[in-house]
């Protein structure tokens, strides 16, 4: 019984033959349809629409900071949604911004960005036509008000002692209310003495408005547009400005990927030139290798187009890591186009165009087949990972691997029906036909079958094996000595060792300066944060949806319960750096000596901007009936801070995340939700792990399924899955060492290293057992390599030439892809040239002892008989194509000298 393998790849070569047949009779459409749909292509770029929010893009879809998101999003949306901007000064020195000076500097930034930095209006605000972030802002626009009234009490020392002024940290007491500094100044120490703030090293502006109306939203984002421009074109003698919001961000990631799209035209032509030099060792004339060279890169480049264009139509965002997918595809591409031109050069002269083309695509295309169909199962099981970017990289590059699959088969085999015919054409023309004497004494033309030497022999259902003195088989036969495989044997135990190494240091981390270059202003901030802010004091904002009824005495404790659950927490800075009304409101209530109910006094002091709370109204959403008056608190928000000092890191974050979800959960009555700006990296590491182990699991299980379905042999499934685990276990290991973290980009380039690392396995695998088993095992590696051989050195050197410009990018993420290509190809062709072959040869020993074991007792002609059939139902692409010369036709064969074919 033959195996499912067997089976299919029978029926594949059948096709592809037959496919090859109606592209040499009908190369038109084969042609032209790719070629249009590549046109068609440009009419998505009418849906185009990018996606570079990497809050979104880099956490999993269904992780608790989406959720928390979404509810702080609704909190806000009643006024049209929540627009942030944060601008971080320091001092050029780095040292303290209390400094007369400097303290003055930063209250004058502070007045002229909140009040005269204008934009146009475009008629938002009657009566004005230049808008301050003071005349577009709505709720509560007064974030900054403390640095003016700190350095009011600051810059006079009599003040800074006054009782009724405290400049504490990170609560500031101004008479009966407190004002939350902790979250503007970072770097600070206390005066031992006085308890009073004595210096700061950051300042933190923040810019906080509801959009209200999309009118007003459009003016706010060219505010911050125009903002972008000043604080990069910032001059000041003695201060530093850096700014930070969703758009800086999502515009920094942008840039970071479109920096491929300049080296993109320099791969390109390194390939052609590549692609025209490894030509002319075929033995093509010049026109013929600039032929296949440009229109080989023509069909990767139709399949990149195709892929965007369609994927833009149907909806799907774009987003700058699809950027690297191009330089992916030139390197398929090309791979493809080296094993098509190589089918070809192997094909016997003497048949019809026709038959060429059919022998080459029978040749090319199972192989083809195999390495395309397990790049794209590789990426397709990446398509179904939760981070969304991971998802959409490997969308386009599942879909550009499967349409670069369908136009080399058909745009670039009709290319070479075209080219083939000029050729033949052209020789026609040029040559003059041999002359010979005929009977009757006169001069005729000489009978020619060949016009070049095959490489194909056509003297039985097989080809004869390789010349034993050629160099492959004496490559073949080195490797067969069991020194050889013994010493390789040992190299590879090391190589594993040092890759497990590698696996088992490899850093989980998130960090967002990974996405971004490393010259961007981003990365000053990131270091503020990171050195400053994080360790020193940070919020997190508490959401309670469903709160009690808080006129009950009883729910107020309760309240207040929570909030000091959460101010006692690990790292919590305590009550004073908490902002909740609720304490402030029973605090000031007293001093308003009525007898009004909870909620009209509630409403009295909300609208009293003296002496009340007015500053608390954007923290509360309220019940109102129809005259307006306050009858429930339908949900509140409140923040309290962390700081984390010199355990400020991921781990850190991670724990007290958890503490706070924790704490939410324990509360659900009053359906509590907690938001902190890094909630959603925190959850990308927390699945990432977990996603990239399951996600290499199942790739790796779909490659030895699509290698099973498709390549003959049980023995072709456990080496290729055994040099395929090897390859990757040194490119994760490896990456490990070249000091890269577990990330979402890791994880993207190893399900593209999982795919690209059958390339080399399988080739190898199935050239090898297609051969005849009456062959020995040295015989048929020789001609495995002879036919797949230098096709895959010519791949890997076209992959390593396209990816080579990039070496030049400055970019972490280009980096992780670059690097990650460079250890899979090299990794790879070691494996599949040496490490592969060697255990191709040992299995095959293996086999051989096995079944001579256990067949001893079967009588000599059942033996030679049996040998008979396995070679008759071998898969040799000549097997039932053959055509047998007959030697007494006395026709001249130039070229079909019976001897074995050079090693």
């Amino acid at each position: 019984m033959k195996s499912p393998g067997a089976v299919i790849s029978l029926y594949i070569r059948r096709f592809f033959r037959s496919t090859g047949v109606q592209v040499y009779r009908h190369p038109a459409p084969f042609f032209w349809i790719p070629v249009t749909l590549s046109l068609l292509a440009v009419l998505g770029l009418l849906r185009f629409y990018e996606e570079n929010r990497i809050w979104y893009l880099y956490s999993p879809e269904k992780a608790d900071s989406h959720f928390e998101h979404a509810v702080a999003n609704e909190f806000f949306n009643d006024r049209g949604g929540k627009f942030w901007l944060e601008v971080t000064i320091t001092a050029k020195d780095m040292d303290n911004l209390l400094r007369t000076d400097y303290l003055d500097g930063v209250d004058a930034l502070t007045e002229y960005l909140q009040y005269n930095f204008t934009v146009a209006c475009d008629g938002v605000k009657v009566g004005k036509e230049e808008c301050s972030f003071s005349d577009l802002c709505s709720g509560q626009c007064n974030d900054n008000q403390v640095i003016p009234l700190f350095n009011l009490i600051y810059r006079n020392a009599s003040s800074r002692l006054h009782p009724n002024f405290r400049l504490t940290y990170p609560t500031m007491h101004l008479y009966n209310d407190e004002y939350y500094v902790g979250e503007h100044f970072a770097g600070v120490k206390i005066d031992p003495k006085t308890n009073v703030i004595s210096r700061v090293k950051v300042v933190v502006l923040y810019f906080r408005t509801d959009r209200q109306t999309p009118q007003i939203s459009a003016v706010i984002n060219r505010w911050e547009k125009s903002l972008f421009d000043y604080v990069e074109n910032f001059e000041h003698p003695f201060l530093n400005m850096t700014l930070n919001s969703d758009a800086m961000i999502a515009r920094e990631v942008r840039s970071n990927g479109l920096t491929c799209v300049p080296y993109f035209s320099f791969s390109v032509m390194f390939v052609v030139l590549f692609i025209m030099a490894s030509n002319k060792r075929e033995h093509f004339v010049f026109s013929h290798s600039v032929v296949m060279a440009i229109l080989g890169i023509a069909g990767p480049l139709m399949a990149i187009a195709t892929t965007f264009g369609f994927l833009f139509l149907f909806g799907l965002p774009f987003n700058s890591i699809t950027l690297v997918m191009p330089f992916l595809i030139i390197g398929v591409g090309c791979d493809d186009v080296f094993i098509i031109i190589h089918a070809m050069r192997k094909t016997d002269k003497t048949e019809s165009l026709e038959d060429q083309i059919a022998e080459t695509m029978e040749e090319a295309g199972p192989s083809i087949t195999v390495t395309s169909a397990t790049n794209i199962l590789s990426f397709g099981i990446g398509i179904a990972t939760p981070t969304p970017a991971i998802s959409l990289f490997c969308l386009y590059t599942c879909v550009a691997v499967a349409v670069d699959f369908v136009y080399q088969l058909t745009f670039f085999v009709a290319v070479l029906v075209y080219e083939e015919k000029r050729l033949e054409k052209m020789r026609k023309s040029q040559e003059k036909p041999p002359l010979e004497n005929g009977n009757d004494g006169s001069l005729k033309p000489k009978q020619v079958l060949s016009i070049q030497q095959s490489l194909r022999s056509t003297a039985g259902a097989h080809p004869l094996p390789a010349d034993p003195n050629g160099i492959v088989s004496k490559y073949c036969r080195f490797l067969k000595d069991w020194r050889t495989r013994l010493f390789l044997l040992l190299i590879l135990i090391g190589y594993w060792t040092a890759s497990y190494h590698g696996c088992k240091t490899m850093e989980i981390k998130m960090d967002t300066t990974n996405l971004i270059m490393r010259n961007s202003p981003l990365n000053n901030i990131a270091w503020i944060y990171e050195r400053f802010l994080w360790s020193e004091g940070q919020l997190v904002l508490v959401f309670v949806n469903n709160p009690p009824d808080l006129s009950i005495e009883s729910n107020q404790h309760e309240v207040l319960e929570l909030v000091n659950r959460f101010e006692t927490l690990p790292y919590s800075m305590g009550k004073n750096s908490t902002s909740i009304w609720l304490r402030s409101f029973l605090y000031q209530s007293s001093l308003y000596h009525n007898s009004k109910g909870f909620y009209e006094l509630l409403q009295q002091w909300l609208e009293d901007p003296e002496n009340g709370g007015a500053r608390w109204n954007d923290m509360l959403r309220l019940g109102r009936e129809g005259n307006e008056s306050i009858r429930s608190i339908d949900k509140f928000m409140f923040a309290t801070a962390c700081a984390m000092g010199e355990d400020a890191n991921w781990s850190t974050r991670e724990k007290l995340q958890k503490q706070w979800r924790g704490v939410a959960h324990e509360y659900a009555h009053f359906n509590v939700t907690v938001f902190q700006s890094y909630s959603f990296y925190i959850d990308q590491l927390d699945s990432i792990g977990g996603t990239t182990m399951s996600t290499v699991i199942w790739a790796a299980i779909t490659m030895d399924l699509a290698c099973l379905l498709m390549i003959p042999g049980i023995n072709s499934i456990l080496t290729s899955t055994i040099a395929m685990m090897s390859i990757n276990i040194g490119v994760f290991g490896l990456l490990s060492v070249w000091h890269v973290n577990l990330d979402p980009i890791t994880m993207c380039t190893t399900l593209m290293s999982i795919g690209f690392s059958v390339d080399f396995t399988a080739h190898i695998s199935y050239h090898y057992y297609r051969n005849p088993t009456s062959w020995t095992t040295d015989e048929r590696l020789a001609d495995a390599l002879k036919a797949i051989g230098w096709p895959m050195i010519q791949a890997a050197s076209s992959t390593l030439l396209c990816m080579a410009p990039l070496v030049l990018n400055d970019s972490y993420m280009v980096s992780v892809f670059v690097k990650t290509i460079f250890l899979v190809t090299v990794l790879g062709i070691l494996h599949g040239i040496i490490f592969l072959p060697a255990l191709l040869l040992t299995s095959g020993d293996l086999t051989r002892l096995f079944e001579c074991s256990s067949s001893s007792k079967v009588a000599p002609q059942k033996v030679e008989k049996s040998a008979e059939i396995s070679q008759n139902s071998s898969f040799s692409s000549t097997n039932s194509q053959s055509v047998l010369v007959n030697k007494e036709i006395p026709t001249e064969l130039t070229t079909m000298t019976q001897k074995r074919g050079p090693g």
